[in-house]
């Protein structure tokens, strides 16, 4: 003999069966629908090549303020650059990358898309730094010591 609580988990049983039928045979019906879909070779090697970027490059390009012409930009830069450059160091913000061509230059590069190629007020700042030769290689040498004495005051503050 069924009681009530059986003969509703029962029903509801049907009911999800039923109702994932029905959804199975209209994705089905859809899918035979559809007719073949011819995509240009252009964008297929386009999405290959993004898929080759690393994943840095990849960040960049999404840290653009127009996220669609400004990431095509930027991956269109890059894409060419590595023709241009022996490495390409992404950056992001608020230079976008540095290109090093070996016993030759480092380039310090923006990208811009559209119409008009207006710096911000911090790109403006750096391109004048840069003009003007107010660049420096840095070194910083840290010494076995000062990493042991970081390790060990961080682990006793947990």
């Amino acid at each position: 003999m069924y009681n009530l609580q059986t003969l509703v988990d029962n029903n509801f049983f049907l009911i999800g069966i039923i109702i994932s039928i029905i959804v199975i045979a209209y994705l089905l019906g859809r899918l035979h629908n559809r007719g073949s879909v011819d995509i240009p070779t252009d964008l297929i090697d386009l999405y290959k090549g993004v898929q080759d970027l690393p994943s840095r490059v990849l960040a960049t390009l999404q840290g653009s303020i127009n996220p669609q012409k400004g990431k095509m930009a930027e991956l269109l830069t890059y894409a060419e650059l590595r023709y241009d450059y022996d490495r390409i160091i992404p950056l992001g913000w608020p230079i976008d990358f540095i290109g090093i061509k070996n016993n030759e230059r480092i380039d310090f590069i923006e990208v811009k898309s559209g119409k008009f190629y207006v710096l911000t007020e911090e790109e403006k700042h750096i391109k004048n730094l840069i003009a003007k030769g107010l660049v420096n290689f840095r070194l910083i040498k840290v010494t076995e010591e000062e990493i042991s004495k970081f390790v060990n005051s961080a682990r006793k503050d947990d």
